[in-house]
């Protein structure tokens, strides 16, 4: 499976490269850049999730999918711990515990596993919106933002999704087939923009040992933990069907770079957005070594 990993990620690195070669040669400014993002975040992932709930209904899915939340609750509780212990920065700590599973892991997992792996993904995603806007938002400003939860986008499309999952038969293509073509645009519009991201990109010497052990601890420690997680994970539940998908899902969504939100929420809250961009930048061109690397050592450990 790792050979899969790398041949989409070195899809995804292809695309990323056409984004910096466009935004080295047109530029693009901060406002441009916001655009994109807020597009991909608030419009084309929600389509994107909503589509991977039109399917038949099926009690399984439905039990495999609450068991991707339990396991995405557990990964995320043990990187919020591992940040807790080794860093004092709250950047740091908030750059450990959550990862860029939507703008990364969609894309690489759908690569992978097709539309099944994106829908076991959803698990994942709503843990990480929850604790994201609970955890991550009272770290910056001492309290919480149900609203933030109840409003975002992809909350509501994992809602509406799951609404039409349990309803019987699918969606008729007339509104199926322009929730898909908006979804498809998922991938090339999100490596595009880590492209952005990069051409952007301007490294400051005085970060460099602050941003070395932060690295380790996301894409190597974070890694090798979480491994064992999924390895007691898959002792424990390994008779459940579909077992070890849901173990790569969650694990690789585990393993990515440091979510696109953390130069966000220093931006409003008055913290070193130049900082939180590096830890994004940093940790995304080094994830290509580190996510093939550990599923190819997980493949090895589990089968």
């Amino acid at each position: 499976m790792y050979l899969l990993v790398l041949k989409q990620l070195s899809i995804m690195i292809i695309i990323t490269l056409a984004g910096f070669i466009f935004a080295r040669i047109v530029g693009v400014d901060d406002n441009q850049q916001k655009f994109m993002s807020k597009l991909l975040l608030y419009f084309i992932n929600p389509f994107l999730v909503f589509n991977c709930f039109n399917m038949e209904f099926d009690v399984i899915k439905l039990k495999q999918l609450l068991f991707t939340v339990f396991l995405g609750l557990v990964t995320h509780g043990v990187m919020i711990l591992l940040g807790f212990l080794s860093s004092k920065e709250k950047l740091d700590r908030l750059g450990v515990a959550f990862t860029n599973c939507g703008f990364v892991g969609i894309p690489l997992i759908r690569g992978v596993f097709g539309d099944e792996g994106v829908f076991y993904l959803m698990g994942y995603l709503i843990v990480f919106n929850v604790l994201l806007w609970t955890y991550g938002y009272y770290q910056l400003s001492g309290t919480t933002n149900v609203k933030k939860i109840i409003t975002n986008p992809n909350i509501i499309a994992v809602t509406l999704g799951l609404i039409v999952f349990c309803l019987p038969g699918t969606l008729p293509e007339v509104i199926a087939k322009p929730a898909t073509m908006i979804g498809d645009i998922n991938t090339t519009m999100a490596m595009l923009l880590l492209g952005i991201l990069f051409a952007r990109f301007e490294f400051d010497k005085t970060y460099l040992k602050r941003i070395v052990k932060f690295t380790l601890l996301r894409l190597v420690v974070a890694s090798i933990v979480n491994l064992g997680v999924i390895l007691l994970a898959s002792k424990i539940f390994g008779s459940i069907e579909n077992i070890k998908m849901m173990l790569y899902v969650v694990y690789i969504c585990s393993m990515c770079p440091s979510a696109t939100s953390i130069p966000s929420l220093a931006c409003v809250f008055d913290e070193d957005k130049s900082y939180a961009s590096l830890v994004v930048s940093i940790t995304s061109l080094f994830c290509i070594i580190t996510i093939p690397s550990f599923v190819a050592l997980a493949e090895f450990l589990i089968g």
